[in-house]
């Protein structure tokens, strides 16, 4: 009776390891590779040609963004090809096998909305309901108002650009997609003198804090409680950040008849006019 089981299981585990050894021998099935199936299969289920006629992908096939769609068409459909369920490096890397060629696009891996894993469908729609410029998802003060509430509250302050007016936009000094988020040259900013044309210069007498510090020295440029969005309340109180006595200033000690106690030197740019540079005076006088 032993004999005959001992047999059996012999048998068994003869068997089912020559299984295994056929099994491990035939080759693995390769993964099926998806093809392109063109915009007419795309276009029977997806009713989105209305809204990308209208946009500059129009002339742009389906499937250059979303990959190739055989698969997709064998299941059935399904998300595998949206992009709402990808992650921020598949959509940027879709993005910019495309939009990287343009120069302000092209350091956009390197600017804070990207270290912070903004993905391009934050803030863009490549199907709009609605056509805007840069085909954005919301207006644009709308947009950037959903995430920068800090910069909001400045522009309710009494002297504030009028961004929330929609006179300007946030793009009228900011650049999103590079490095600092700024357009930004030596000494004045690029985006402040391409409205304040009168304080570019360059100037034969320049000052030395708006060579150095840019305009942000003297002003806020979102919003303030102080007439032209000064830093402080009064324009002495400005100057003497740098022109005083105190250690680790970078301007000259006024001179001792100006008595700040008498209302006459309280006002500096009274005499001192041409603040922002001077081709005539090195104390800025005219």
């Amino acid at each position: 009776m032993n004999k005959r089981i001992l047999a059996t299981t012999v048998l068994f585990l003869s068997t089912f390891a020559w299984g295994l050894q056929q099994q491990g021998s035939q080759p693995p099935v390769p993964p099926s590779v998806p093809e392109k199936v063109g915009d007419e299969m795309c276009l029977v289920c997806h009713d989105t040609y209305t809204s990308v006629k209208r946009t500059p992908h129009a002339s742009v096939e389906c499937e250059a963004c979303h990959g190739a769609g055989s698969l997709h068409v064998e299941a059935g459909g399904g998300m595998d090809l949206s992009f709402k369920n990808k992650d921020f490096s598949w959509v940027k890397d879709q993005c910019q096998d495309c939009h990287r060629q343009a120069p302000h696009l092209s350091n956009f891996s390197r600017s804070a909305h990207a270290r912070a894993m903004v993905s391009c469908t934050s803030c863009h729609q490549a199907h709009p309901e609605q056509a805007r410029a840069g085909m954005l998802t919301q207006a644009q003060k709308d947009l950037c108002a959903s995430c920068h509430q800090a910069s909001v509250a400045q522009f309710r302050k009494p002297f504030h650009h009028p961004v929330m007016e929609g006179a300007m936009t946030c793009s009228s000094c900011h650049t999103p997609h590079s490095e600092g988020q700024r357009r930004v040259a030596f000494g004045t900013e690029i985006e402040c003198a391409s409205c304040h044309t009168d304080k570019k210069g360059p100037f034969v007498f320049e000052h030395a804090s708006l060579e150095v510090n840019g305009c942000e020295i003297c002003h806020q440029p979102h919003g303030s409680v102080n007439p032209k969005m000064l830093t402080r309340s009064q324009v002495r109180l400005v100057c003497l950040r740098c022109h005083s006595a105190s250690a680790g200033t970078a301007g000259s000690q006024p001179f001792a008849f100006h008595d700040l106690r008498s209302p006459r030197f309280r006002e500096c740019t009274v005499c001192h006019r041409a603040i922002h540079g001077s081709n005539v005076s090195s104390s800025f006088l005219r």
